[in-house]
């Protein structure tokens, strides 16, 4: 796994797995105690790369009749239904399965906001977890993305000095890049099997 060619690491929700809008209905249908009409623009605007914690402080901003300590109290049982909804339906595209057992010349890891109780479990499910040479959760860190103590975190793990980061929001890349390393920025989950191929045909880490 000591490949010449250097580490490859991937974000979780949006990039590896489509489970963004399982995160926004989650969201939406907890909001919706509160009379508020969460869209996926609102979701865009207050919950994309950005940890849970963030975001109970930033949606009471936006609609002060919430309560912060309230609404984190609550999220527990929303990512229950995300993790149930995980399990149901793999959220991980075929193709970025068979691409991960395929990258064997390089070093794997994993940088997510996410709790490794909600992601674990679906990584095992698609037979991927083993595939990782190291990971780093969101309670892995005291401060989580856009601090770059994330990505310097897995930059240990993984004993490298540089890499390619796979990422789909600012806050993830504004992470990646103050931690040194390269990134590469994914709009569509399902698009990332064709991403990698191209960035690794491009670039020598």
């Amino acid at each position: 796994m000591n490949g010449p060619r250097g580490a490859l690491i991937f974000d979780y929700d949006g990039v590896l797995a489509d489970t963004e809008p399982l995160h926004w209905k989650s969201w939406a249908k907890m909001l919706a105690v509160y009379g508020i009409d969460f869209t996926w623009n609102d979701y865009g605007i207050h919950g994309l790369g950005v940890s849970d914690a963030q975001m109970c402080v930033s949606i009471p901003k936006a609609w002060p009749h919430i309560d912060a300590t309230e609404l984190l109290s609550r999220n527990a049982e929303r990512k229950q239904l995300v993790c149930a909804l995980s399990l149901a339906e793999l959220p991980i595209p075929e193709e970025t399965i068979a691409l991960l057992a395929r990258l064997n010349e390089y070093r794997i890891g994993l940088v997510t906001s996410s709790e490794r109780a909600c992601v674990e479990p679906v990584l095992r499910a698609g037979k991927l977890f083993e595939r990782f040479d190291a990971l780093v959760f969101g309670e892995d860190v005291a401060k989580p993305k856009p601090s770059p103590e994330p990505y310097l975190l897995i930059r240990q793990r993984l004993g490298i000095s540089a890499g390619i980061v796979f990422e789909d929001s600012d806050h993830g890349v504004r992470s990646a890049l103050a931690a040194g390393l390269k990134v590469v920025k994914v709009g569509n989950p399902h698009d990332l099997a064709k991403i990698v191929c191209w960035s690794v045909n491009l670039a020598r880490v």
